[in-house]
């Protein structure tokens, strides 16, 4: 039987390789995103449905007659979208009875990590989820490891070979998740009303230090690189300014200065029983680096 699934940021980061991980795995893709003409031309087999998160009527087409839906939030420009959208989304989801949503939190959440405007945006949105009444998964992943790509995020690294990011402690381990192997898990649970109601802490193999982590960077631009790492206020700092957004440098200091207080291997997550558990298989840390463009 043909699934039919329609996916949300389907030309944005997270969304376009669950948007290819379903054509792969042949199911019937409604690539949702604000522009039409973007997602004709990134994801040709799929099928363009254009709509905005604060549109009910929109999404209510957009989930009438799919088996299931893969769900994310756009980073928010004020306080209230993250609630408007989700009211949206959920309202929409009931009219339309969605059989199963697949959310992801797009970041660390849940009530075992302090508290930051970040991770209890994500656990809000999370309980507001699987509170809804409708049948749900929650995928909560780990730092994305495509924040490696952003130089801003590292702006010493090929001037200078120093990795200072994360802000975290040379002790602390992190598992890391690729947007590739969340795509693997999330399309594989749009096929799993048997796990409706839980939540999944996700991640890519192989937890590692930042001492660990550079020496994979260095091979991957072809230098020697040392991890040497800044604090959460200079990093915040130093995002904001090259976003010229002053709310990212406050959510981003918040973010880590919260997980830079926790224990070295709490940032650490089993990613063989998430492997079980989906049936699926994820790629190790060293090898999505490795595939990346220089």
């Amino acid at each position: 039987m043909n699934h039919t699934v329609a996916i949300f940021g389907a030309t944005g980061a997270q969304g376009a390789p669950v948007v290819q991980e379903a054509l792969a795995k042949g199911m019937t893709v409604r690539a949702v995103a604000r522009d039409e003409a973007k997602i004709k031309s990134m994801h040709p087999q799929a099928q363009a449905y254009p709509a905005v998160m604060d549109d009910e009527e929109a999404l209510t087409q957009v989930f009438t007659g799919v088996d299931a839906a893969f769900v994310h939030l756009p980073a928010p420009e004020t306080p209230d979208d993250a609630a408007v959208w989700l009211k949206a989304i959920i309202g929409a989801a009931h009219r339309a009875k969605l059989a199963l949503m697949v959310f992801t939190t797009s970041g660390s959440s849940g009530s075992r990590y302090p508290a930051s405007a970040i991770i209890d945006g994500g656990t809000a949105a999370m309980n507001a989820v699987l509170s809804s009444g409708l049948p749900s998964i929650v995928l909560q992943p780990t730092i994305y490891l495509e924040n490696l790509q952003i130089r801003a995020f590292h702006p010493k690294l090929r001037d200078e070979g120093v990795l200072d990011y994360p802000p975290l402690s040379t002790e602390t381990k992190v598992t890391w998740t690729s947007h590739l192997d969340q795509a693997r898990i999330a399309v594989a649970a749009l096929t799993r009303p048997d796990l409706a109601g839980r939540a999944f802490e996700i991640g890519t193999p192989n937890a590692m230090t930042g001492e660990e982590l550079a020496t994979y960077v260095g091979r991957w631009i072809g230098e020697e690189v040392r991890y040497q790492p800044t604090t959460p206020e200079q990093f915040g700092q130093r995002v904001g300014e090259a976003f010229q957004n002053p709310g990212m440098a406050f959510a981003m200091t918040d973010l880590y200065g919260a997980m830079k207080t926790m224990g070295t291997e709490d940032l650490v997550v089993d990613t063989n029983e998430i492997q079980k558990i989906f049936n699926v298989q994820l790629t190790q840390v060293a090898e999505h680096i490795q595939s990346w463009q220089v």
